[in-house]
């Protein structure tokens, strides 16, 4: 840093600047640096594509999906496109709370092209992944034209939906990795966490429940431009508020009946999507609202959409993403991915505990590092490794420190 600033700053300054004052300038430069590498860190695309190629084609095929979702919500009009960018404060939000919150600090992604907040999330999640799934089954969601009560929960059944394969998928090509023995994310299927539908279907539901509540109070029906702060704080309020109303959800039926009863997560999970999806039929059978029979996509929809096509980019984006990884069962290696970055880490104490707070009062145990000779997340492996294997170096513990303590070269030539 200092040759940096004498040789690209100090040496064009018109005036001479002391020692003092140079060495100060120094250390703030560097406090920027280091703030603004954790903040956003780059890697190579060529890198990745020779490490993890899934894992770049699949990033910038969020980028694309989140692109098609924008023109959507720009197609469609003001409120759309708040909705787009309530859903980056979501998104924004829910990353942050999750890599901040020890009790819920258990999964760790695959290094991107940006990866943000410390090399803890790519940017195709915050602007990828969860426009595609909420964004697009919000769209969906109200394409039903059912009651206010019932279209939160279809949105987080169709979230869940957009979810699955990216879910089962991504985990089989070291996307990212789960801890080992989270206590609520140890049960899985395919090595994916029931409770990882649980969460986008709560998160998605409580999202459209709140930013309902808020412009009902905050605006009115139809969209007026004069209003704009107040729409921008409903959807302000939507995303700040999604993780916590859905934290609430979780509180009532999962941790109850898992962590008292140890009820599996998938039971848990079931029993919830089932609520939901009972409420959506319930709802959709006695609905009277005449365009749930009719339908969207009549000639006034198309005109007025001025669509010409009869399908539209969220219809788009969802074949790319189901396409995108079918292709990848057929031509994915994972055997052959190196996966960089952040993962769950490793120590010789394999019995340290960590605690897990629960939202209803109770206090859960995982490990804190991951054992090597004790793991079960089949879906990885350190054969990539020089060697085949992770080399932990053992030292060893002094009972006495002072006592123990190598002597002064200058004593050790008196003795």
């Amino acid at each position: 840093m200092d040759y940096m600033l004498d040789a690209y700053v100090f040496a064009y300054l018109p005036f001479e600047v002391d020692k003092e004052t140079r060495k100060l300038w120094a250390e703030r430069a560097f406090k920027v640096v280091q703030a603004a590498d954790w903040f956003c860190k780059y890697q190579d695309p060529w890198k990745i594509f020779d490490n993890h190629t899934s894992f770049l084609f699949g990033e910038l095929l969020f980028f694309f999906l989140a692109f098609l979702a924008f023109c959507h919500a720009w197609r469609h009009g003001p409120r759309y496109v708040l909705v787009w960018f309530g859903i980056l404060v979501h998104a924004l939000n829910v990353e942050n709370l999750c890599y901040w919150i020890p009790d819920m600090d258990n999964f760790w992604q695959a290094q991107g092209i940006f990866t943000l907040f410390g090399a803890r999330a790519p940017l195709y999640i915050i602007v990828g992944i969860y426009h595609m799934f909420d964004y697009t089954a919000f769209v969906m969601a109200s394409r039903l034209h059912l009651p206010w009560w019932a279209t939160g929960p279809a949105m987080g059944l169709m979230a869940v939906m957009c979810d699955m394969p990216y879910d089962i998928m991504s985990i089989k090509m070291v996307w990212w990795t789960w801890h080992d023995t989270d206590p609520n994310i140890y049960d899985r299927n395919y090595w994916v966490p029931w409770n990882s539908y649980y969460f986008h279907a709560s998160f998605a539901c409580s999202f459209y429940l709140i930013l309902t509540f808020a412009r009902k109070k905050l605006v009115d029906e139809e969209y007026d431009w004069k209003k704009l702060h107040r729409e921008i704080l409903a959807v302000v309020l939507a995303g700040m508020g999604a993780f916590w109303l859905g934290t609430v959800q979780f509180a009532l039926i999962y941790h109850p009946i898992h962590d008292i009863f140890k009820v599996h997560s998938e039971i848990t999970t079931i029993l919830f999507l089932s609520i939901y999806a009972v409420i959506v039929w319930a709802a959709d059978r006695k609905n009277k609202n005449p365009l749930a029979r009719q339908g969207e996509f009549t000639l006034h929809y198309l005109r007025e959409s001025r669509n010409p096509y009869w399908f539209d980019e969220v219809f788009l984006a969802i074949i790319c993403e189901y396409l995108f990884f079918m292709i990848c069962a057929c031509v994915s290696d994972p055997e052959n991915i190196v996966s960089e970055g952040l993962h769950q880490p490793i120590a010789n104490d394999c019995e340290e505990l960590q605690k897990v707070q629960t939202p209803t009062g109770m206090v859960l145990y995982k490990k804190k590092y991951l054992c090597l000779n004790d793991y079960d997340e089949k879906y990885f492996d350190f054969h990539c490794l020089p060697g085949g294997s992770v080399k932990l170096v053992y030292h060893r513990k002094l009972k006495n420190p002072e006592k123990e303590k190598p002597k002064p070269a200058e004593e050790k030539k008196n003795d």
